[in-house]
């Protein structure tokens, strides 16, 4: 087939799939709707498409036409439908048809990727019928985290890194789910070790960056809790006070913590600690998410969860 669908919300992973066809690049021409959120650089972006589309190869003895980042395409994305105009639909539409009644010569490919496609819409249901359609599914938050753990062991083992046990759960909660940021941190790491070849928690505490959608202090309120460092914690959580939602979020990550404890912590905490903390926690997340005030017993209930069971 040389019509061609990739949708997903990892750009990384859609530009992977992408390169596989558009190979050494030779007659590639790239649209790129990243920015066309009206109806008029909608409507410019169709055209363009549509005109690289109809154009075959000429002078290269190849063509690949991407139209990339289309995020006006039928369905909904994060929960929120997109508004398109009625002129775009329609628009679309007809690029489909053109799409899916018109034979390419075997030189010539058209990649059209997106975050998202509603697959029991009209227009993904002609592109089925005539495209290879590759689509990277959606996951539920903890899904997606236990995914790129996997990824990124993958990508380790592809630099000729290697994951201490447990030490690629610590890298995703620093680095966050989105794949380029994986990698590219993993790239940090392979430079910083040298030739050295083990990722270790101290190297990733002390080299790796949040990526891209992470915000680094939320890391900062969840380690000091976690090492039982109280100077850590209050010089992290200070940076949240006053801003709305603080009760809501700040409970919700240190509930998170106790039921979860990461395996460079879990040895400061005993089964009990956890357990009596991660109730208290419970609680005070219940309590802000009904509308009561909880933010000054969030670091009262933190530092006694620290103080309480101290070793020596």
């Amino acid at each position: 087939m040389n019509l061609h669908v990739i949708i997903g919300e990892d750009d990384f992973l859609v530009a992977e799939a992408a390169r596989k066809i558009i190979k050494d690049g030779v007659g590639l021409e790239v649209i790129d709707s990243v920015n066309s959120g009206n109806e008029e650089t909608r409507l410019r972006d169709i055209k363009e498409a549509d005109a690289s589309f109809s154009t075959p190869p000429f002078l290269e003895p190849s063509k690949v036409t991407w139209w990339k980042n289309v995020k006006f395409l039928p369905g909904s994305r994060g929960g929120k439908e997109e508004k398109v105009s009625e002129a775009v639909k329609a628009a679309l539409e007809r690029f489909v048809n053109k799409l899916t009644s018109t034979e390419l010569p075997d030189n010539q490919h058209f990649i059209l990727s997106g975050p998202s496609l509603l697959k029991t819409s009209t227009v993904a249901k002609k592109l089925a019928l005539k495209a290879e359609v590759v689509v990277f599914a959606a996951l539920k938050p903890w899904e997606q985290k236990q995914a790129q753990e996997a990824k990124a062991i993958e990508l380790a083992a592809e630099l000729g890194l290697e994951f201490a046990p447990g030490v690629q759960k610590a890298f995703i909660d620093v680095v966050g789910v989105d794949t380029r940021s994986i990698m590219s941190e993993l790239n940090k790491l392979k430079c910083y070790l040298g030739e050295e070849k083990k990722i270790t928690y101290k190297v990733v505490g002390e080299i790796t960056s949040p990526g891209a959608g992470v915000e680094p202090e939320i890391w900062g309120v969840t380690n000091g809790i976690g090492e039982r460092n109280a100077a850590k914690f209050l010089d992290a959580i200070k940076r949240f006070e006053g801003e709305s939602g603080f009760d809501v979020r700040m409970t919700n990550a240190i509930e998170r913590l106790f039921r979860d404890m990461p395996p460079r912590f879990a040895s400061n905490w005993t089964a009990l600690e956890l357990k009596r903390a991660r109730a208290r926690f419970f609680e005070l997340r219940e309590r802000s998410v009904s509308g009561g005030s909880v933010n000054e017993l969030i670091i009262t209930e933190a530092l006694r969860a620290m103080r309480k069971g101290v070793r020596a």
